[in-house]
């Protein structure tokens, strides 16, 4: 399945160092195009300490699917020997998980796309290996990022992962539940990846697909209307008391007048 949903307006960009205005927004705003200029292309320095491009997410983590990078035409022998990595830091060298490495022998193509299935929280393109005696340079002239944000997935991301899901993190392909789903009520923990519905039934005074609801004397409510229930009984029984109360005072005030009236009959 293909996602259309490009995850780059959900952040910003920063690169190792930054070569005549090459800065590292350059490559996440258009023209899609391999064509180079300064002012639309990123470029680092050159220097000979490695090269690296970062992407941080401003939505905090998100599942990606796909990253497709446009290089610059014509210099893809300083694309050779790149790593594309998805972390949760920001580390340098990057500590995550690699999703490619360029293989050796040959160069490689300056468009590519390539497959990640991932969550994360930055995108780095890292490369060490010299051109000439430059250093390593990056020269990113687009970069899409695809993928969903957090509880959301679909071809469009227009789907909301279900709220069992463990975290609410779910594939974008067919949301079924990243790290598992919730089985706090679950009998055995056991719950459907997909649905989330208790799959061995429910623990004790537990009911329902995802048994959410508590069972009193066999009725099936959910936890709100239990509390309802109970604040109704709560109001009921302190309604009763008060009125016991008022009527209590109101007998002994009563009595208290009957007993007074002959003694002042007799006082006449």
């Amino acid at each position: 399945m293909y996602f259309t949903d490009n995850l780059t307006p959900f952040g910003t960009a920063t690169q190792s160092s930054t070569y005549r205005g090459g800065i590292a927004q350059n490559a996440i705003k258009p023209p899609v195009s391999n064509m180079f200029s300064y002012g639309n292309c990123s470029h680092t320095g050159k220097t000979k300490t490695p090269a690296w491009w970062m992407f941080q997410f401003s939505i905090g983590i998100a599942y990606i699917t796909d990253i497709t990078i446009y290089y610059r035409e014509s210099w893809s022998k300083r694309m050779d020997g790149f790593k594309l990595y998805v972390t949760n830091t920001s580390a340098i060298p990057p500590d995550g998980y690699l999703c490619y490495e360029d293989p050796d022998p040959g160069l490689p193509n300056i468009t590519q796309t390539i497959p990640c299935n991932k969550l994360g929280r930055y995108v780095i393109y890292y490369d060490t290996t010299e051109e000439d005696s430059d250093g390593p340079i990056i020269e990113l002239c687009y970069v899409a990022i695809i993928g969903c944000r957090k509880g959301f997935w679909g071809s469009n991301c227009e789907k909301v992962c279900s709220e069992y899901c463990t975290e609410r993190h779910c594939y974008p392909g067919n949301g079924s539940c990243i790290f598992g789903c919730n089985t706090d009520y679950c009998l055995n923990n056991n719950c459907n990846k997909f649905t989330g519905i208790c799959t061995d039934g429910c623990k004790e005074r537990r009911t329902g697909d995802f048994c959410n609801k508590f069972s009193i004397n066999t009725a099936e409510t959910d936890d709100d209307e239990v509390t309802t229930r109970i604040g109704i009984f709560i109001g009921i029984f302190m309604g009763g008391v008060l009125l016991g109360i008022l009527m209590t005072v109101f007998v002994c005030f009563v009595i208290r007048r009957k007993r007074q009236l002959p003694q002042k009959q007799s006082e006449k």
